[in-house]
């Protein structure tokens, strides 16, 4: 059977990914050093694929009605918006995720954005670098309310270590956790009392747009957004209003509605960190994903896949 991957970062030293599914029989086809800038590019790559390991490339029913042999997308990752996923159900082609990988770096991440606003160290270190004995007394961590919008995977890998800086955590998302004990909110409430507010939920037709002006005029004149989930949860133009006339503190962006992004209407803008999409971005989760989304595959086409991994 032929596993096509596209996803770039499957191929490097200390990933055994592909050897996996070499030792098991599958055909390995590395297209990630080629040029895909339209779907027929894809199209073209994978139409006679059993698998693909993707990240990104979007997949259109249109695509998807033209791999008549392809029965699984195992995504290296958790989010799957740029699947036409109804599509794929009437098609028998099934999804897999990389279920339990990404919450820690992406966390990671996350809190290392937060750091940033309540610590300073980079003003601190700019000031000494330039001969200033500048002592800012910053706001820290302890006892400043985090609020979680989606509260799936990262949602509660990042809980867990703000609790651990002696943050109040409350979330907001479909329904409450009875397993975790931390407060559920409304979004509204949730806005109106975060310093620290994150979007860490999937980009659907219910979350598009919904940080709007709106919701942002509803945050605290010193809060943070963070937004690690998908760009189109936010209205960046809406953001770098908000932003520059100080009805929030600032933001951490690290997805973009086209990416590579070099030209994001948020460049330029005093108090918004950018990132390029590296949230997910470390070595030890690059193994783990990776070997994961080859396991996948290997254990959907024995018949021994675990639900859990499957949308």
């Amino acid at each position: 059977m032929k596993v096509v991957i596209s996803a770039r970062n499957f191929f490097f030293d200390g990933c055994g990914a592909a050897e996996l599914l070499r030792a098991n029989g599958f055909e390995v086809c590395d297209i990630t050093d080629k040029p895909i800038v339209s779907e027929a590019d894809y199209l073209k790559e994978i139409r006679d694929a059993d698998a693909v390991i993707n990240a990104f490339e979007p997949m259109s029913r249109s695509l998807l009605e033209k791999c008549e042999k392809l029965k699984l997308i195992s995504v290296r990752g958790v989010g799957y918006d740029y699947i036409d996923s109804v599509a794929c159900r009437n098609l028998g082609i099934d999804i897999a995720r990389t279920v339990g990988t990404v919450g820690g770096a992406v966390s990671e991440q996350v809190m290392a954005c937060i750091l940033y606003f309540a610590r300073q160290i980079h003003t601190l270190n700019s000031d000494m670098q330039s001969g200033k004995w500048n002592r800012i007394m910053t706001e820290g961590l302890y006892g400043k309310n985090l609020g979680i919008v989606g509260f799936g995977e990262i949602g509660q890998a990042l809980a867990k270590k703000a609790d651990a800086f002696g943050m109040n955590i409350r979330y907001f998302c479909r329904s409450p956790k009875t397993q975790f004990d931390y407060q559920f909110s409304a979004l509204d409430e949730l806005l109106a009392t975060s310093d620290y507010v994150v979007l860490a939920l999937p980009l659907n037709g219910e979350t598009k747009g919904m940080i709007d002006k709106s919701a942002l005029d509803k945050m605290k004149r010193d809060a943070v957004l963070i937004n690690v989930a998908r760009a189109g949860i936010v209205n960046s133009e809406d953001l770098k209003s908000a932003v520059e006339s100080g009805a929030i503190r600032g933001a951490a962006v690290d997805v973009y509605d086209s990416e590579p992004c070099t030209d994001s209407p948020l460049r330029g803008v005093d108090n918004i960190i950018l990132t390029p999409h590296t949230a997910p971005f470390t070595k030890n989760n690059f193994v783990d994903m990776n070997n994961l989304a080859a396991q996948n595959i290997i254990d959907y086409f024995s018949g021994t896949i675990n639900k859990k991994f499957l949308v």
